[in-house]
């Protein structure tokens, strides 16, 4: 008797561990400013460090143009503070940001540091699209984090020449499906290039995470990508 409920007890355990992994969700970090877009003397890599529930130093050290992830979280709040990196004493700072992102079951996040409208470090959280993808075909995911007006997005098949141009707003998150390929991309403020072609390889059932960081008054604005393979 005593082993049938043990091992039902262990099964239930189990089954509850599993359905806990199955409504997991991920949250991908980007360090998406630039010291010299913060305060003129600090380093442009401005490394910081990522604290999340006052528990856990996510990350140490993330630099400008990385991406830190994914954290695999249950659905929920969580806070997360964001402050300049201490190789000493990690996530110790005063936060440059201290913010809550809510996380729902089954979700896939982006939290990218970055300048707010007002000129402040703010997380900017967008989610990610990482429904099934046809096959021979791949999705693209463009967020718009720099600290410009609206952009337009230029990519061109470089098999196939064709060109598909889209306009993305100020922290707006573009999701498009194309044929896979290899294509280039260009980012432009009106008659301003602020990103040059830059080479993307969009495979077969992939996801593409584009993210243009930085500024555009003072040439920072740069294009870091990821690639999600297997979305499926």
């Amino acid at each position: 008797m005593k082993k049938n409920i043990r091992l039902t007890l262990a099964l239930a355990l189990l089954c509850a561990a599993l359905s806990t992994a199955s409504l997991a969700s991920s949250l991908y970090v980007v360090q998406g400013m630039p010291g010299r877009d913060y305060t003129t003397p600090s380093d442009p890599a401005f490394p910081v460090d990522v604290l999340v529930n006052d528990e856990v130093c996510y990350e140490h050290g993330l630099a400008f143009g990385l991406i830190g992830g994914p954290l695999t979280l249950a659905a929920g709040s969580y806070d997360v503070k964001v402050s300049v990196a201490d190789s000493l004493a990690p996530c110790t700072d005063t936060p440059l940001v201290d913010s809550t992102i809510k996380i729902d079951a089954e979700k896939d996040y982006s939290a990218v540091l970055a300048l707010s409208s007002n000129g402040t470090p703010a997380l900017l959280t967008l989610t990610n699209n990482f429904a099934s993808v046809a096959a021979n075909m791949g999705r693209v995911l463009f967020a718009q984090a720099a600290d410009a007006p609206a952009v337009q997005v230029i990519l061109q098949n470089t098999t196939t020449l064709k060109l598909y141009t889209y306009t993305v707003q100020p922290g707006a998150l573009l999701d498009v499906t194309l044929p896979a390929d290899t294509y280039t991309v260009e980012v432009n403020q009106g008659t301003t290039t602020l990103v040059p072609s830059t080479t993307v390889v969009l495979s077969s059932q992939s996801a593409a995470l584009l993210y243009a960081i930085g500024e555009a008054s003072n040439n920072t604005v740069s294009l870091v990508t990821k690639t999600i393979k297997d979305v499926i």
